[in-house]
């Protein structure tokens, strides 16, 4: 919350400087100026996350909105998930690129982290993307996931669409998880033809 941190950073900060060398002004200008950062960090992420969007539906392909928690991107920890995926002929793109893209809306849960947030606004806006799919990553040893979890996946099997969960902590190799990304799309292609043969009877 932008206007409590300065605040309560100060609170904390002058325990560290009990001669009062730290004014509250200097922490609500560093308070400002990562706030303004990590503004533009989005902003950078969303532009090139649009352009993967677009470059992936004029060559029709499947686009895959990966979601992990933040230190997930570590590639000693996410084993080199987010490659693997691309390596499909798919795009690829993280939460933080469309989870603002979705007003807010209740959830069944109690919502109070930013990381859930963008989760939750993430999947609720995959469910209306038919060129989208969800799969989140998870550590094992997080108990909180196991909440998340369950509400992302009802949030997109309400609607009919796919859930795939991948959990990292049980990776020895790539090949499980080739196995199920394989799973994911031969599930989309076989839904896809259903879909077409079903709009055909139709006609």
């Amino acid at each position: 919350r932008p206007h409590e941190f300065p605040k309560k950073m100060h609170k904390i900060l002058s325990g560290y400087f009990p001669d009062g060398n730290i004014a509250l002004s200097e922490v609500q200008a560093a308070a400002k100026a990562a706030y303004a950062e990590q503004d533009a960090y989005l902003a950078r992420i969303r532009e090139r996350g649009e352009m993967i969007i677009e470059e992936a539906r004029a060559n029709g392909s499947t686009i895959i909105g990966l979601a992990g928690r933040p230190y997930h991107i570590d590639p000693e920890i996410n084993h080199g998930i987010d490659n693997l995926i691309t390596s499909f002929g798919v795009g690829v793109i993280s939460e933080d690129v469309i989870s603002d893209r979705v007003s807010r809306f209740p959830v069944k849960v109690l919502n109070q982290w930013t990381y859930h947030s963008r989760l939750y606004a993430a999947a609720r806006y995959i469910k209306d993307q038919p060129d989208m799919h969800l799969v989140q990553l998870v550590s094992f040893g997080c108990g909180i996931d196991a909440i998340t979890t369950d509400e992302v996946r009802s949030l997109l099997e309400d609607e009919g669409r796919l859930y795939t969960q991948i959990k990292i902590d049980e990776i020895t190799n790539l090949g499980a998880v080739k196995i199920r990304l394989r799973s994911l799309f031969a599930a989309v292609e076989q839904k896809a033809l259903q879909t077409a043969a079903g709009g055909s009877c139709h006609a």
